[in-house]
């Protein structure tokens, strides 16, 4: 198919069209403009988000542009985003759904560490489960204990799956090697595999017991996990590309048992890491 160019000559078109060239080539020239003024932004907006690793959203992005010499507003650059369809990672909100507990399951929601005077070692573990993305291996599962009083992490596992079982496991390995006396209190949200009956018989068994979340918590009630949970992604997952568990596994390990537990210090437990505040007490 022949463009009409091809058949007739610029200059025929426009007097046949009535156009003034002169008028034409500014207006090309400066819709030629707006749309490398857009394309550049588009790039830019790529290009900080991926060396991000997907954390930053609009308004840290706006803040990039704006140190490129670019004129842009926030809600401008989140508009852009949207367009491009990505947004930070760790922004994502979930919908809440309806929760599908009996009223014999309600009743045994207690959260028994909301008002606890917690005075030492081993009095409080906390527990939960988070998402570990790999680009070709798809995603696991890191389930975590914590020693609520030292903020050190007790027993870690990555697993394919968040399984009653493996959750079981890994409280198993933690017991191991603190041998708690009896009354320990496990904490956690109200997720299925805490709240099923294989769990729960695992803490009997063991002398332990289980405490929740309220009904209809905020996420303060499980804080010392959450912000575990945090700061492994903000400090060390989202800084490299994982591409396989055995990636993930490695860069997890590296943080808990190289960085977290023995040198990273805590405000709560006096500027000591884990480790060193542990040292510096009788354990339980």
């Amino acid at each position: 198919m022949k463009l009409l160019s091809d058949k007739f000559s610029i200059s025929f078109i426009f007097k046949t069209l009535d156009i003034n060239p002169s008028s034409y080539y500014y207006w090309f020239k400066n819709h030629q403009a707006v749309e490398d003024y857009k394309l550049n932004i588009i790039h830019l907006i790529i290009k900080f988000y991926f060396e991000s690793d997907g954390i930053y959203g609009a308004p840290k992005i706006n803040a990039l542009l704006l140190r490129e010499g670019i004129d842009i507003s926030v809600s401008t650059t989140s508009r852009f985003m949207f367009l491009l369809g990505i947004k930070s990672i760790i922004t994502t909100k979930f919908k809440p759904h309806k929760s599908s507990m009996t009223d014999k399951e309600k009743s045994l929601i207690i959260n028994l560490i909301k008002d606890l005077d917690i005075v030492k070692v081993n009095q409080v573990w906390t527990t939960d489960i988070t998402y570990i993305h790999t680009i070709h291996e798809g995603t696991f599962y890191l389930i975590s204990y914590l020693d609520y009083y030292s903020k050190k992490v007790v027993a870690w596992g990555l697993y394919d799956n968040q399984k009653t079982t493996v959750i079981i496991e890994v409280l198993s390995t933690a017991i191991k090697k603190r041998n708690p006396s009896p009354g320990l209190i496990a904490h956690s949200d109200k997720g299925s595999q805490f709240r099923s009956k294989d769990y729960r018989a695992f803490l009997k068994k063991k002398n332990i017991i289980f405490s929740y979340t309220s009904l209809g918590h905020s996420c303060d009630e499980n804080a010392a996990q959450e912000s575990f949970h945090s700061l492994i992604k903000k400090e060390a997952i989202y800084q490299q590309k994982l591409y396989t568990k055995q990636d993930a596994y490695r860069v997890i390990f590296n943080f808990i048992e190289g960085k977290y537990n023995p040198i990273r210090i805590h405000s709560s437990i006096g500027y000591f890491s884990p480790h060193e505040f542990e040292n510096s007490i009788k354990l339980d």
